[in-house]
């Protein structure tokens, strides 16, 4: 069952159905040294790099990865103060387990969960109080998912930066114009540290900010360690489409996020997938991540 204290805290989460803890491996139990021996196969290589290029928005191509380059500085809303703690906490360690570096604290928040009863109006919300946390491709999409009743919206937006992540500087010069080349009409962003490579992108992509809404009629039947996992994910891993893809071999947290059904925590693809992810450069093409990933998941003990 949900914990006592989340039980109160998530308000109209009262009547939370108990969750099976379904294994993927078989177990056999030794009841004469009271052992618990688990057998079973890993996923084949193929299996492994076929998942991720099926999830992956960037799908196999030379551009760098999406993800946060900046320390993170997260915060939880909507529930009550121990909930929104709890599950802040939990986020937090699994971002460090990723090796994915923490703000300290009063950091300004680059990462927001929402956990709300009506996503439609919160999006009214953030539209007349802080527009400029949406851009208007990504207000379109969440606005439509929100009118057809979607469990968990998901935006980010990002920064173009040098190839070692750095913030590049305004200038108004264009890098490598000599003589009487004209300077720019505006003060802009300009890459003046790129040279062209034979391997790996001039440029990486941060993120500045992610979102995740999610909505809490959705969340009934769940517990908050659930809900902090499939968070993490969603946030962290931006480049990470699930919806419409069936995991069999190997399994996620992200999917599918319905009560009484699904992973319950973050499994052994979902740590791999953000440990490969914060593994590579910044400017790593997101062709490598597939390979990364394997390497991660066949190495976890």
């Amino acid at each position: 069952m949900i914990q006592k204290f989340a039980r109160s805290a998530l308000v109209g989460m009262a009547a939370c159905a108990a969750m099976a803890g379904g294994a993927a491996a078989a177990q056999d139990q030794d009841d004469s040294q009271g052992s618990i021996i688990v057998s079973g196969e890993l996923p084949e290589p193929s299996d492994i790099r076929g998942t991720v290029r099926a999830v992956m928005q960037e799908r196999g191509n030379n551009d760098p990865l999406y993800r946060y380059l900046d320390p993170l500085c997260l915060h939880v809303t909507g529930m009550a103060a121990e909930a929104n703690a709890f599950v802040r906490e939990r986020m937090l360690a699994n971002a460090a387990e990723a090796e994915i570096e923490l703000a300290e604290e009063g950091c300004t928040a680059n990462a927001i969960v929402f956990v709300v009863q009506e996503p439609v109006e919160l999006l009214a919300l953030l539209e007349d109080r802080q527009p400029w946390i949406l851009t208007a491709d990504d207000r379109r999409r969440v606005e439509h998912e929100a009118g057809e009743g979607e469990a968990v919206l998901v935006w980010h937006n990002f920064e173009d930066r040098s190839a070692e992540g750095n913030r590049m500087a305004h200038s108004a010069a264009i890098p490598g114009a000599t003589g009487s080349a004209p300077p720019l009409n505006v003060q802009t962003r300009v890459n003046t540290r790129a040279q062209a490579r034979r391997v790996g992108a001039t440029h990486s992509t941060a993120v500045q900010s992610g979102v995740v809404v999610l909505d809490m009629d959705h969340l009934v039947g769940m517990d908050l360690e659930r809900i902090s996992d499939f968070a993490t994910m969603r946030l962290l891993a931006p480049g990470l489409i699930p919806f419409g893809h069936q995991f069999d071999t190997p399994t996620s947290i992200t999917s599918p996020f319905i009560a009484e059904d699904g992973e319950t925590e973050m499994t052994r693809f979902d740590r791999a997938y953000l440990r490969a992810l914060y593994s590579l450069q910044p400017n790593a093409a997101a062709n490598r991540l597939p390979a990364a990933i394997l390497r991660e998941y066949e190495g976890e003990g």
